[in-house]
């Protein structure tokens, strides 16, 4: 029976695990399981859907799709509060661990739970629009991962930090990812929130696993279960209590609670792991869209500097070092900015070769005679590597976070006076207009009737 047991545990474990890094971190074009959960499954319902209740139940089920994912987050987190608080607090009311005051504490972190899970969804990430752009236009250039160009969608200005979302078809100001959980870009005004919901959901899998755990063991003090008599149901023999039994016997009794508490243990590391990432490149002074551009630049540059230096070794260029060693002298390299960025990095990731510039090995031929023997390679120093002008320090980027600069003052008086300055135009414009015509009516003999 303990065989059993140890193996649906595992089952579980697996099961969940499966699925997490099927959604979440393969990628569905390389790997199988990524290929099966995001593809294969959804596209087997699908088919299985139209077959059975026919196009229109399958095109409703296809527009409901969009919401899978805050389906799913309800099915689970109102699922695990309900046994929680079924079979969880009438525990608290006789055990020795647990006070009955994390009741009210436990009301107060299902309330930030949703709260803020409600607020993250509902707050746009802000949008990069003609009307809006001045209101967003407060990052310079690194003429790296970002360069002063126009948006082949939308044909508008591509601000820096900013980038094209095709999930939802709208162009996001420092956009950071595209979350299933919350059916949104996660941009400049709404990070903030996806940030709390997440320490919010962070500090409840944690608090939850440690009041559940505590629960058990009170469970196993209050009853004395290690000094209990336990009987095999078959043979009716005496069986000598051992750790495998008590908690043979608490899995038994408190099966949905057990099941919760395995989730939350799971969800503790995922979470937790998550929460740190994030708050890493945010100290960082990075998106999440940055930070595997950034991953690119270092894999371009570290084989750039093993080629140059392979290059000096065996006498095919002399040392030196680069005069242009800024930012915009470094060419990316197979950075594709139309790369989707979902939770954990590129949705679907494509590499292409950079061309060259004075920091990369580029090839040249002759135009009179296009044969191999005519290519030559031209290898140069990368020179240092290149810094994010983005990184102002820890507090300055948290602060950037709280307080985004599309929402400062001298960002909106900039965006209103652009507005002002427009309607003038237009005014004046409207004006120069409707004289012409007056001329124009003059010289045709043409008057106005009085």
């Amino acid at each position: 029976m303990g065989a059993t047991l140890i193996l649906l545990i595992i089952a579980y474990f697996a099961f969940f695990g499966f699925f997490f890094y099927g959604f979440f971190f393969a990628d569905p074009e390389t790997s199988l399981s990524g290929n099966l959960v995001q593809y294969q499954i959804p596209n087997t319902m699908m088919n299985l859907t139209r077959r059975l209740l026919g196009p229109k139940a399958a095109t409703a089920l296809s527009n409901l799709s969009q919401f899978f994912l805050q389906i799913v987050y309800l099915f689970v987190v109102l699922g695990s509060w309900s046994v929680m608080f079924a079979h969880g607090y009438p525990m608290m009311d006789t055990s020795s661990q647990v006070s009955s005051y994390h009741k009210y504490s436990g009301y107060v972190v299902f309330m930030l739970c949703m709260t803020s899970w409600r607020r993250a969804c509902k707050a746009p990430p802000g949008y990069i629009t003609e009307n809006s752009i001045m209101k967003f236009d407060n990052y310079p250039y690194d003429n790296l991962l970002y360069t002063n160009k126009l948006c082949p969608t939308v044909h508008i200005r591509k601000l820096a930090r900013s980038k094209y979302d095709r999930v939802s078809n709208r162009h996001v100001p420092r956009f950071d990812h595209y979350c299933g959980w919350l059916n949104q870009s996660v941009g400049e005004e709404n990070y903030r929130y996806f940030l709390f919901f997440l320490l919010v959901h962070t500090v409840m899998v944690i608090y939850g696993s440690i009041v559940t755990a505590l629960l058990f063991y009170g469970e196993i003090i209050d009853k004395d279960l290690h000094n209990a008599r336990f009987f095999n149901v078959a043979t009716g023999a005496e069986v000598i209590a051992d750790n495998m039994m008590v908690f043979h016997y608490l899995l038994m009794t408190h099966f949905y609670l057990a099941m919760v508490l395995l989730l939350m243990s799971i969800m503790t590391l995922m979470l937790g792991a998550f929460l740190g990432f994030h708050l890493y490149i945010t100290a960082r002074g990075m998106t999440t869209n940055e930070y595997f551009k950034w991953k690119e630049v270092r894999k371009w540059y570290k084989k750039a500097t093993r080629q140059y230096q392979k290059a000096v070794q065996d006498g095919k260029v002399g040392v030196s070092v680069s005069n242009n060693s800024s930012s915009s002298s470094v060419d990316k390299g197979g950075i594709s900015d139309d790369t989707d960025i979902g939770c954990t990095g590129p949705m679907n990731t494509t590499t292409s070769n950079g061309s060259g510039g004075t920091a990369t090995t580029t090839t040249s031929t002759t135009t009179t005679n296009k044969t191999k023997n005519d290519i030559e390679e031209e290898i140069m120093d990368p020179g240092p590597f290149p810094q994010n002008i983005y990184d102002h320090g820890i507090i300055e980027n948290f602060k950037e976070v709280i307080y985004p600069r599309s929402t400062r003052p001298n960002a909106l008086k900039r965006w209103v006076d652009w507005h002002k300055t427009e309607e003038r135009l237009r005014q004046h414009t409207k004006t120069e207009e409707q004289k012409r015509r007056e001329d124009v009516d003059v010289v045709n003999g043409k008057t106005k009737a009085i």
